[in-house]
């Protein structure tokens, strides 16, 4: 089982360092659900199912590769995601600077990003 975190108490901390803008993420088009981060490695299977999982439910989103970021964009990355998730863990999804989730969890997501399977 992935250990998860949901985290609701968060306050917007996004851009509250200069540093952060400076950080390079990647954009994916899909339907626009308001503000969504991932935090992800390049090596890890469940941030790969995190980022299938959106994808396939058509969902925008910018996401990071935190192990391919090196020297101070490296650090204004993690100083972020330490904000968001004290354990730095991946993959760590961010939803409306809000709510958080970490570890692979289809179930969380699809609440907290309004996901309705016709299944």
């Amino acid at each position: 089982m992935v250990d998860k975190t949901v985290n609701t108490n968060i306050s917007d901390v996004k851009g509250s360092d200069e540093q952060l803008n400076d950080i390079q993420f990647h954009h994916v088009d899909g339907e626009q659900k308001g503000f969504i981060e991932l935090y992800a490695l390049s090596t890890c299977g469940w941030c790969k199912q995190t980022r299938m999982y959106l994808e396939e439910h058509d969902v925008a989103y910018d996401y990071i590769y935190v192990d391919l970021t090196s020297g101070e964009e490296r650090e204004a990355v993690m100083a972020e995601l330490e904000k968001y998730n004290p354990d730095l863990s991946f993959p760590t999804l961010v939803i409306g600077h809000t709510e958080v989730i970490t570890g692979y969890e289809p179930e969380e997501m699809a609440v907290a990003l309004d996901i309705h399977d016709d299944e």
